[in-house]
């Protein structure tokens, strides 16, 4: 079914992104050696990636980011919370 694909794909480009950010040795995360926070958060569940501006978000957040501070502007269809 398309829901099936659909979180899938969202969970492939969560761990893309999740992977950029553990590589990226620019990061303050890297800088501090305290990736294993970020790895902590998206295994837990307790942050999602957004699919429209890249940003790791705390999933208690999600919809506020949605609607005020996503980078990317506007709210997303088709997401859920």
């Amino acid at each position: 079914a398309d829901h099936v694909t659909d979180v899938d794909a969202r969970q492939r480009r969560a761990v893309e992104v999740v992977r950029r950010l553990l590589e990226d040795e620019s990061s303050l995360l890297h800088q501090q050696g305290r990736e294993d926070i970020l790895r902590q958060t998206m295994e837990d569940g307790s942050s999602v990636v957004c699919s429209k501006c890249g940003g790791v978000v705390p999933s208690c957040r999600w919809r506020q980011h949605q609607l005020y501070w996503c980078e990317a502007g506007g709210e997303m269809e088709g997401e859920e919370e």
